[in-house]
């Protein structure tokens, strides 16, 4: 199957759009993805998982966050699980994020709105010091695992401290990632692990998306679409139809590890 073609079944899915909210905010690409804790993400070719993240909210307390991740050579992918519960989950789409950690660039995505719009951060980490000394053997997330401890060195000077269970019986990928402290103490825990390579043409913005400026023009495009839908259904906040479905979750590895 050729890229092009390949990219089209990715999105393939349902024509109707998804029954969800969307807020200012869900554009903003999520810290595991983008910040110091990204660059642990890449230590092997290619891969896909099931996300959950704990971490704190922005006015106190915690979030939980869960969706599919893939990388591929450096660049990642995540996928928010859908807001929608029961049967539809599997064919509605939703908000996505493409990042290149060597480029420190990369894509907000909107499934239902077809659009997209890229989005960069140019401080990234200069450095990743692994610290084996101590390191203690103990299971995580079902896989044997070696804990280390990892300081992750950024280009503003800043440095973040992270425990790493290292899996042994799957070429040393993070299955469980864990700030010790700071102001984005989160955990990241990884299941359903398949290491190989997923293919390159998801890694971009899908042929036919439309371009926006910022993620925020591509937000606030979303929630006006939303609004105006929402009015003329009864008050149903339905998001643009035609939307494809996931994009994830209709790419899957063949051999589990």
């Amino acid at each position: 199957m050729s890229c092009r073609a390949l990219a089209a079944a990715l999105l393939a899915g349902c024509a109707s759009g998804p029954k969800v909210y969307y807020h200012v905010g869900d554009e903003t690409p999520p810290p595991f993805l983008t910040g110091p804790a990204g660059v642990l993400l890449t230590n092997v070719d290619g891969f896909s998982a099931k996300l959950t993240a704990s971490m704190p909210r922005a006015g106190g307390g915690r979030r939980t966050v869960t969706g599919d991740l893939l990388g591929r050579q450096g660049a990642l992918i995540f996928q928010p699980a859908s807001a929608v519960k029961g049967k539809r989950a599997r064919s509605e789409g939703g908000m996505f994020f493409i990042w290149s950690e060597p480029l420190r660039t990369g894509y907000v995505l909107s499934d239902p709105l077809q659009g997209y719009a890229p989005t960069a951060d140019p401080i990234g980490p200069t450095n990743v010091v692994i610290n084996t000394v101590g390191a203690v053997e103990e299971e995580a997330n079902g896989h044997p695992c070696r804990r280390v401890e990892a300081v992750v060195q950024s280009g503003d000077g800043s440095s973040e401290r992270f425990q790493v269970w290292e899996a042994e019986d799957a070429k040393h990928f993070p299955v469980r990632i864990r700030t010790e402290s700071g102001k984005r103490e989160m955990t990241l825990d990884f299941s359903q692990l398949r290491l190989e390579l997923p293919p390159a043409a998801v890694f971009g913005p899908p042929e036919g998306f439309v371009r926006f400026q910022t993620p925020v023009a591509l937000m606030n495009e979303l929630i006006i679409r939303q609004s105006t839908l929402a009015k003329g259904a009864g008050g149903r906040p339905d998001a643009t139809p035609g939307g494809g479905g996931p994009l994830i979750q209709n790419w899957r590895p063949s051999m589990p590890q």
